[in-house]
This record gives C-alpha cells, sequence and structure tokens, in this order.
C-alpha cells in the first residue's frame, strides 16, 4: 500500500465533510481506494493499515459462600471415634469484590441482481467472508481467585473456589479440617451445542484428624439443556494434600421447546466430601453459575448451531476504507450512521432480512445486464438489520466510484438526485464488492452467534 493523496468531490450533497484527506489508499473494483475521512472518529490503524480488534471484555461475579452441616456417619468415626459432626462451608477464598467489565416475505427477485451468490436465498450477510480466518478457539483463562470469568465467546471458568471441610467433636470443638480448591472451565463453541467442562478438585491440605478425603462432584444444567457426562471422575480413591482430581463433563444446549428456536441456562454443581469408608448420601456442598453469565444456544443461524455467554459488550463490525475488495463503499456506510446518529445496529432472521431486502432493492434495474457480476443492489442499512429494509424510493440510490484518484458518489439517475438527508442507501456496486461487504457482517454473525434483536456496534477503519 502506498500514500497518496486523495481528493473528494461532493456530489448531489452526499458528503458534506473531508473533501480532501491524506491517508493510506488500497485497491477497490481495481482502482484506489478512498482514504480516511473525517466524517466520524476510527480506530487507529496498525502500521499495515488494517485495524485491531479489542479484546473481549471479561465479566466477572464474586463466588457466593454456602454451608452445610451433617452427623458423621458410623463408617467414619471408627477412625476418628470423637468426631460427631462435619460441616462443608463453600466460598470464593481469596474473592475480591465483583468487577465491571473491561469492555415471511416474498424473495428478492432475479431483477435484483442481490447479494446471494450461491443462490441459496440466504445473501452474503449469513455467509462468512471467506477472506476472515477462523477465530481461536475458546480458551477461558483462570484469572482473579474466588470468581466466575466469563465472555461472549471465550467460555466460563471459576477460579479458586473453596471447600473447607470440617469435623466437630461432641462439644462442637474442631478436631480437623480440609481445605479443598476447586476450578472449572467451560468452553462454548460457536459451531456446536456441545460444551465441554474441565474441573478440577485439589486437597490443599489437612489439619488434627483429617488425614484424607474423598470427593465426588456431579453436574446439571437448566431447562433447554441436556447433562451428557455428569461426573468429571468415578471412583472413591482418596485424596490426601497435594493431591487433585481432574476430569470432564458435558453438556447439550440443544433441548429446544417445539416453540422455541434458542434457550438459556445455568450450570450447576454438587460436591460430595466424605471421609474415607463413608458412603455419602447428600451433597456436602453446592453452587451454580452466575445469573448474569447464562449460556445461551440457538438454532438460528441458516447452517451451524451453537452457543455464546452474552454480555453488555457489544459485538463489533468493523469495515476498512483501505479493503481491497469493499473498500470503496465505506465512505457512504459512514456517513449514513453519522446521520443516523448512532453506531448500534440490531441483527435480525433471515424471513425478516429477506422482506426488508426486497423492500429497498425491489424494483432494482442493472445498469449492465448483459454482463454478469458486474452491477448489484447493495442497501445499507444492511438487510439483515431491523434497521435495514427503508422503502428504496426513499434511500439515495447511488454508484460509487473512482476515476484518476478521484473518488465520487454520483447519483445514479439524473432525475433522481440525493438530497443529502437520506439515511439508508441503494448502491450499484459489483457482486465482487457487495459479497465481500456482506460477508464481513456474515462472519461477525456465524462467530459471535448473532440472532434476532442481538445489538451490534458498527467501526470504520483506515
Amino acid at each position: 500500500m502506498t500514500s497518496s493523496r486523495i481528493r473528494w468531490v461532493l456530489v448531489a450533497p452526499l458528503l458534506t465533510m473531508a473533501l480532501t484527506a491524506t491517508g493510506t489508499a488500497g485497491a477497490a473494483e481495481g482502482r484506489t481506494a478512498p482514504a480516511r475521512t473525517t466524517l466520524t472518529a476510527a480506530a487507529d490503524p496498525t502500521a499495515d493499515g488494517a485495524s485491531t480488534a479489542p479484546a473481549p471484555a471479561l465479566q466477572t461475579a464474586a463466588f457466593a459462600a454456602q454451608d452445610s452441616c451433617s452427623r458423621l456417619p458410623a463408617a467414619a468415626r471408627a477412625t476418628v471415634p470423637d468426631a460427631v459432626t462435619a460441616c462443608v462451608r463453600v466460598d470464593g477464598g481469596t474473592a475480591t469484590a465483583p468487577r465491571t467489565k473491561t469492555g415471511a416475505a416474498a424473495p428478492a427477485t432475479a431483477d435484483l441482481a442481490a447479494d446471494d451468490p450461491a443462490g441459496d436465498g440466504l445473501g452474503t450477510e449469513f455467509e462468512p467472508d471467506t477472506d476472515d480466518p477462523e477465530p481461536p478457539p475458546p480458551s477461558c483463562v483462570l484469572t482473579s481467585p474466588g470468581t466466575w470469568t466469563w465472555s461472549r465467546t471465550g467460555g466460563l471458568c471459576l477460579n479458586g473456589a473453596e471447600v473447607t471441610y470440617t469435623l466437630y467433636d461432641a462439644n462442637g470443638k474442631t478436631i480437623g479440617t480440609g481445605l479443598i480448591q476447586v476450578n472449572s472451565t467451560l468452553a462454548t463453541s460457536y459451531k456446536s451445542l456441545d460444551l465441554n467442562e474441565t474441573i478440577t478438585a485439589k486437597l490443599v491440605r489437612v489439619t488434627g484428624d483429617v488425614k484424607s478425603l474423598v470427593v465426588k462432584v456431579q453436574v446439571a444444567c437448566g431447562t433447554g439443556c441436556t447433562t451428557v457426562t455428569k461426573q468429571p471422575w468415578y471412583g472413591t480413591s482418596e485424596l490426601t494434600p497435594g493431591l487433585e482430581k481432574t476430569g470432564k463433563t458435558k453438556y447439550n444446549g440443544g433441548a429446544f421447546a417445539a416453540d422455541t428456536t434458542r434457550s438459556s441456562f445455568r450450570t450447576s454443581y454438587k460436591m460430595y466430601v466424605t471421609m474415607p469408608g463413608a458412603t455419602p448420601v447428600d451433597p456436602s456442598a453446592s453452587w451454580s453459575s452466575p445469573a448474569t453469565g447464562e449460556i445461551r444456544c440457538d438454532k438460528e443461524q441458516p447452517r451451524l448451531r451453537g452457543c455464546v455467554i452474552p454480555t453488555d459488550e457489544m459485538p463489533v463490525l468493523s469495515y476498512s476504507r483501505a479493503h481491497e475488495k469493499y473498500g470503496i463503499v465505506v465512505p457512504i456506510y459512514e456517513e449514513i450512521m453519522r446521520r443516523r446518529g448512532t453506531d448500534v445496529l440490531h441483527a435480525v432472521n433471515q424471513t425478516k432480512a429477506n422482506a426488508n431486502r426486497a423492500a429497498t432493492c425491489t424494483p432494482f434495474t442493472n445498469l449492465y445486464p448483459g454482463v454478469a457480476g458486474k452491477d448489484s443492489c447493495d442497501e445499507f442499512p444492511p438487510a439483515s438489520t431491523a434497521e435495514g429494509g427503508q422503502d428504496g424510493t426513499l434511500c439515495a440510490e447511488l454508484t460509487p466510484q473512482v476515476v484518476n484518484g478521484l473518488w465520487s458518489a454520483p447519483a445514479t439517475w439524473p432525475t433522481r438526485p440525493a438530497s443529502g438527508n437520506e439515511t439508508c442507501l441503494r448502491l450499484h456496486i459489483t457482486q465482487r464488492a457487495n459479497s465481500s461487504a456482506g460477508g464481513v457482517l456474515g462472519s461477525l454473525r456465524k462467530y459471535q452467534r448473532l440472532v434476532d434483536g442481538d445489538p451490534f456496534r458498527i467501526e470504520f477503519t483506515a
């Protein structure tokens, strides 16, 4: 990429600012892409002109303490005659206060030359951009001790919950203790309803008459979810100080009710802690994942089913002005969002998207009917958003172009000039640019599991 001076032209007054700008130029439609404008704020570019997506903000919640006491069974008292009662307390150990986050309509007609090159009725806004790499696998990182930690696509972790086992004699005097530390990591997937979890229980220390303990764990999940593997480990082997048990559990979020396409649920845990030789009857301790970290699974996307953990941090749709394929349309998108006065859009399902696309792009006159892929209708805001679907006769109909380094977006029809107040677009662009721009949104929908009603932000970078 080279740095160049790009001249901007005011056409029918669509763009009202940034008539000249200096920035990084790239190829778009085989021509020079527009430079960075000053229409809206943009993220700082990296050295190669690409923007860096912000890391997901972690959500946290402190672990809630619980207590449970019961008489010690005779089998256990055989080795500790003075013991009468065993109590178990589960809490967050060295927990700190909770932290806030750091971050059926008629289908489009053939006249549209719509953004659906595959001909499957999905449109590129439901198909990922082939230029976008697969996201990294979910990796929940254990952070602050005594807390739950999660993000939308990174999974859910419990770090350092402490289970304290205490023996009391007939006078209520403590005669022995055992401290167990519990960690768990649960991974979600954008392309699977299966949720895999690893649980670890470590006996950290013992005192007095407690020399070892037997620890068992059983998991479950709420309505809409099925527990596939309920216990991370089996058997009654004893834990002595420094030893730990690690195993895997599994859930499936596909137990959708007959009239639903998504489910939200929490996971729950029961721990049975006993002295060697005792048979566990009731759980010694129980806890659940945080109410603010509900897992959501859905089957609303055309091809894949999957799960996320929605948070207040909205996913970000990022468009680069220097992008080789779709960069030519970004300044117009940017101006429209400036006029709308917000950077937030809301996803809709495929049925609504089809209706929106038809509303904006029907009828549509192909400027090059005999040349495949040279002209198509690109609607903005996108048809797959609640903000899309405006009456096409009320939208600016433009043909963006770059000729001899001069970028412009003239009105397609001289008899229908743009007023400069429109808040929606019908653009005449190549199918290549249309598919690429739609595919960026398709990638976001897929990897972030955007479902009907989900908000997301749109940003524009160099």
